[in-house]
């Protein structure tokens, strides 16, 4: 039987899958279906998820509803894993703070991202823009929290070097998401003070509006990349699969006391440590060896 105990990373795989598969069934259904079609007088040639999301709703809302549930199923997961160190936890206030942070408004951006697919902008346009703008501004907030937790980490755990590079990863696609965010505010806010919602936009009012309705679309598909940041943080889960975690290490990590640093401060090792291999003793996931007989953390400081 397949035990899938460790294998925490599928959470944000499945909200991957759940929101590519939203996203490019949309998209496809405008282009092969409905044949680029605008469905209100007012959109440009480039047309708004929102707009397709609201006229195939069969598709938009189980998809959003499915990332909703698996993207928050993907916070606390990793919330919980790192508390009991199963991935590298945090030894410092900011770091369990950011953390808190990053959980509280991705969740509340997942909710809206479900209500604003009920709520659709067709038949409810300021309470769905509202809500877009609840589910981009929380989304964003929490992805950045996630990302300074993450640099905060790496400082004090330098011989896991997956946390620098996940950093980096998500450095990069908050900040790309940002700067296109200002350029679908930017444009979009141009195109609504200029247009005529009587008529279809034409010439210059077109190509703004067009542009802002591409904006949108890349940054949906980005939130796929900064999802899969988050499969990367929980991958470190699966080598402690089967390992009986000790509640030691918990303190011992609150106390800042696993790792020394080269200059004597506590944090990080100067070099891999060296576990003691003993009898009826385990690896633990900070390459550590927790003997079974005593409960106690062996160890030596090189």
């Amino acid at each position: 039987m397949l035990r899938l105990h460790g294998f925490y990373w599928l959470w944000p795989i499945a909200a991957v899958v759940f929101w590519t598969a939203t996203l490019l069934g949309l998209l496809l259904w405008w282009i092969i279906d409905d044949n680029h079609k605008t469905y209100m007088i007012d959109e440009a040639t480039v047309v708004f998820i929102s707009d397709v999301g609201a006229a195939h709703r069969g598709l938009f809302i189980p998809g959003t509803a499915l990332t909703f549930i698996t993207y928050s199923a993907t916070l606390l997961t990793e919330r919980w894993l790192r508390h009991l160190r199963r991935i590298p936890g945090a030894l410092r206030r900011r770091e369990r703070y950011a953390d808190i942070l990053a959980v509280v408004f991705g969740m509340i951006g997942g909710l809206a991202l479900m209500l604003l697919s009920i709520l659709n902008a067709f038949d409810y346009s300021t309470a769905h823009w509202i809500l877009t703008a609840v589910f981009v501004v929380c989304v964003a907030i929490s992805a950045a929290c996630q990302t300074a937790e993450t640099m905060w980490l790496e400082r004090d755990h330098t011989e896991r070097k997956h946390l620098r590079r996940n950093a980096i990863w998500k450095l990069v696609i908050v900040s790309l998401a940002i700067a296109f965010a200002i350029v679908f505010g930017a444009t979009y806010g141009a195109s609504s003070k200029s247009q005529d919602k009587t008529v279809a936009p034409t010439g210059k009012d077109n190509v703004i509006k067009s542009v802002a309705g591409a904006t949108e679309w890349f940054i949906a598909f980005l939130f796929d990349a900064y999802l899969f940041t988050l499969a990367l943080d929980l991958w470190p889960a699966t080598k402690t699969r089967g390992h009986k975690f000790d509640p030691s290490l918990i303190e011992a990590d609150r106390e800042n006391t696993l790792h020394t640093h080269a200059d004597g401060r506590p944090g990080a090792p100067r070099e891999p440590e060296m576990a003691h291999i003993t009898p009826g003793g385990s690896e633990h996931s900070l390459g550590h060896t927790v003997r079974a007989q005593d409960d106690t953390l062996a160890m030596r400081q090189v």
